[in-house]
């Protein structure tokens, strides 16, 4: 047995003698109680698994179990991947609130204030361009349940504002309605940004803030989780060789590799490695040659991935909204990087936004809208 697989039956997993082989031994018990809940209320959906026995997943597993009780909302903070929607389900499970909906909203989604304000509280017919109906919005469709907000800091101004008066007073209107609205929900969000970098007062109201952060809650990156790493992987490994009948183990050679890496994509990065040695892998075990391509990737700084992307944009084969914008708000690139990008462009131009325009393949037409983006998401490139 290797050594890393004598660690794995070394680590304090206590339902590994009940049930061998079972997904659940990668759970602590509270843990374990949110993946039956998800199944009891949800049966025929994936379950909310929080996989870990780190001391880390375990303080964090506590904190939520007591603060879901509440009905107060809560701000969850932490790096991309490492698993805050989670963290929102398991909130939304614990609080007896799965009889309602769990409501999801992407805030970067839409840089229009309209679309933003209609997906959160709804609108009339006629309201804005485009509104051919009334629409119900996601703090109606949740009653009773919890409302998501991911990535609360790209909220808009406007949003922000009716936003701070459902929490304040309880209540809303639809967009071009004068009706007042009441509901039941939880309001959950959460930010990648780290609370000191939010720029409250400036681009996001002070006052909302603070009622957001009744509780809160900050998820750990998986390099300071001590071997979860290896529990997840298993976890992943072992979910896609229920789901196609094949079975599949990283070799020792392998193990070594991802035991130093430091997983800056956090949990997201790790799935996407074990399905890609999965997939690749031409025997039994799944070896560097398999994932090395992944790492080398994802190792990339953020001058190395603007570099990229540069040479694309300057040979003029795509342009600035396809390969930057767009999976900017998929979340396949972020800040640092976009920055990145945008100070190249700046130092090819004496520092003029506008001269820089014709390095990023966005026409003069689309200045406007390119200052907009920097600025609704912090994008301005800085030193």
């Amino acid at each position: 047995m290797s050594e890393f697989r004598t660690r794995f039956t070394s680590l304090p997993l206590p339902e590994r003698e009940q049930v061998t082989g079972d997904r659940r031994h990668f759970l602590c018990q509270s843990a374990l109680n949110v993946r039956e809940l998800s199944i009891k209320h949800f049966p025929g959906r994936a379950p909310v698994e929080l996989v870990g026995h780190d001391q880390t997943i375990l303080d964090l597993m506590q904190r939520i179990s007591k603060v879901a009780r509440f009905d107060e909302p809560i701000l969850i903070t932490g790096e991309s991947g490492v698993g805050k929607e989670l963290v929102a389900r398991a909130i939304y499970l614990l609080s007896g609130r799965a009889k309602g909906e769990f409501a999801a909203v992407n805030c970067p989604q839409h840089q229009d204030g309209n679309l933003t304000v209609s997906e959160l509280f709804g609108h009339e017919r006629g309201s804005f361009t485009g509104a051919a109906a009334e629409r119900k919005g996601c703090f109606e469709a949740a009653d009773g349940g919890v409302v998501f907000l991911d990535e609360v800091a790209d909220l808009p101004m406007s949003a922000q504002v009716m936003l701070l008066r459902a929490l304040a007073e309880g209540e809303f209107k639809r967009l071009g309605s004068n009706k007042a609205r009441q509901v039941n929900v939880r309001v959950v969000a959460a930010t990648n940004r780290p609370l000191s970098a939010m720029k409250v007062g400036e681009s996001f109201r002070e006052d909302l803030f603070f009622r957001l952060r009744y509780f809160a809650i900050d998820v750990p990156p998986l390099r300071k989780r001590g071997n979860d790493w290896y529990l997840l992987l298993r976890h992943r490994l072992k979910a896609l060789q229920d789901k196609h009948g094949v079975e599949r183990r990283f070799s020792d050679a392998a193990l070594y590799l991802l035991e130093s890496y430091p997983w800056p994509g956090n949990i997201r990065e790790l799935n996407n490695i074990v399905a890609t040695g999965y997939a690749m892998a031409d025997d039994i075990e799944i070896e560097p040659r398999d994932i090395e391509g992944m790492l080398g990737r994802t190792r990339q700084t953020s001058d190395d991935v603007a570099e990229t992307l540069m040479a694309e944009l300057g040979h003029g084969r795509r342009n600035f909204w396809t390969m930057v914008h767009e999976p900017f708000l998929n979340r396949d690139l972020n800040r640092r990087e976009v920055r990145s990008i945008v100070r190249r462009a700046l130092s090819m131009s004496n520092n003029s936004y506008r001269e820089a325009l014709g390095h990023l393949g966005v026409d003069d037409s689309d200045y406007q809208r390119f200052m907009d983006f920097l600025r609704h998401h912090d994008l301005k490139a800085t030193n």
